[in-house]
């Protein structure tokens, strides 16, 4: 028992999630890759939003040559990084449910996996672009609006990315409504 106390991990209750908004000052961009396996691409999606949950942008794309999950994680952070320098964010939370993804982010380590120069390079674009940015992982309960964009993704055309600003479909519309404070 006193192995168990010591080594053993302690298991933590979990709570059902909601979107938490970032700080008045921030915008916040939840992101998610979708991958099914045995095939050669992935579809990412990547949202927006301000303290009050309004969508400023989101976005959604099809990836091809990615073989695996966490290049589909890869490839949306990328694509997050691209949308919030096009809209001119300066300061922003990114929030993906991949714990791999935000320890390939670490600048004091160096990824050996095949996503490796496109991992560097969104480090690269964190430093230069924003004058702000956290990256953190948050539960797939409080992902859902990205995850739907993730697999409106996966149905684009090879290489080609969807944008919508305010106005998304009406399936991811109705994630972020239910993620809004009234809708608790």
């Amino acid at each position: 028992m006193e192995y168990a106390d010591r080594f053993v991990p302690k298991k933590k209750e979990l709570q059902a999630g909601k979107w938490r908004p970032p700080n008045p000052d921030e915008l916040k961009i939840n992101i998610d890759g979708a991958f099914v396996p045995g095939s050669n691409f992935c579809g990412w999606g990547a949202v927006v939003q301000d303290s009050e949950g309004q969508v400023i942008a989101a976005r959604a794309g099809r990836q091809e040559q990615t073989t695996d999950a966490f290049g589909a994680e890869v490839q949306a952070m990328a694509g997050a990084v691209a949308l919030a320098a096009d809209i001119g964010v300066v300061r922003v939370t990114f929030e993906t449910d991949s714990q791999l993804l935000l320890e390939a982010l670490d600048v004091h380590k160096t990824d050996s996996s095949p996503y490796a120069v496109i991992l560097e390079d969104i480090k690269l674009q964190l430093k230069l672009w924003f004058a702000k940015h956290n990256v953190r992982v948050c539960r797939r309960s409080e992902n859902t609006v990205a995850h739907e964009l993730g697999q409106i993704g996966r149905m684009c055309l090879p290489d080609i990315c969807m944008h919508w600003e305010n106005d998304v479909p009406p399936l991811v519309a109705a994630r972020v409504l239910g993620d809004l404070p009234a809708h608790r």
